[in-house]
């Protein structure tokens, strides 16, 4: 006689750091944070989880870069264990 039952299958979650450069981490009261993302998540995905926590950090989303273990990234990236995530706001000289 067989067993049959279900398996729940859940999304493995990856840790990361998050960092937060200039005007960003004046703005938001935040220099690093460390935490638990699910697998596949995008660096645009993570950047949105942290504008609907601070409202204001979404005005930068067109003028900042982003970048995933001290090299620039795109958005469109996939974090993975251990990655480091740094947002960083436009640079500005003269």
């Amino acid at each position: 006689m067989g067993y049959n039952f279900c398996m729940v299958q859940t999304a493995a979650n990856v840790r990361v750091k998050v960092l937060f450069f200039g005007r960003l981490r004046e703005l938001i009261g935040i220099a690093e944070e460390s935490g638990e993302l699910p697998e596949g998540t995008t660096l645009a995905q993570v950047f949105e989880r942290y504008a609907e926590r601070f409202p204001k950090l979404g005005g930068f989303r067109g003028s900042m870069v982003v970048s995933r273990n001290q090299e620039f990234a795109a958005w469109e990236t996939r974090v993975a264990a251990g990655d480091e995530i740094a947002f960083l706001p436009p640079v500005s000289g003269g």
